[in-house]
């Protein structure tokens, strides 16, 4: 479980609204601003895993320009490539400079090399 989620609660009240208060979380804040401004992202590839009986593939990457979300589509070396989930400190979205794992489908671990780019378009 995530620190916004024991803080916030869980994903699905990621906006409380009172007639005294509006309590939101970073995460709601941060795809507000992303959906005002266009969806793009670029992330540097550190290092790509395949855990034990999984088929999807674990990426460590640090967000480089945008900002990265679990609804946006990646594309590496031309291919589309499906986003399963996103992880940040600040949940499933990130913003310039962050580090995150990603967990993706429709490639093999071995095509990742580190430093390369992963683009992100909503």
């Amino acid at each position: 479980m995530s620190l916004v989620a024991l803080t916030f609660g869980n994903r699905g009240n990621s906006i409380l609204s009172t007639p005294h208060a509006v309590v939101s979380t970073p995460e709601a804040r941060l795809m507000q601003k992303a959906n005002r401004t266009g969806m793009t992202g670029k992330a540097i590839i550190k290092k790509a895993c395949r855990f034990f009986s999984q088929d999807d593939v674990y990426v460590l990457a640090q967000v480089d320009e945008g900002f990265v979300s679990g609804e946006m589509k990646a594309f590496y070396n031309g291919n589309e490539l499906q986003v399963v989930d996103v992880e940040s400190k600040l949940g499933q979205c990130a913003k310039q400079g962050m580090s995150i794992g990603i967990t993706l489908r429709g490639i093999d671990e071995e095509d990742f090399m580190p430093g390369a780019i992963i683009n992100f378009e909503k």
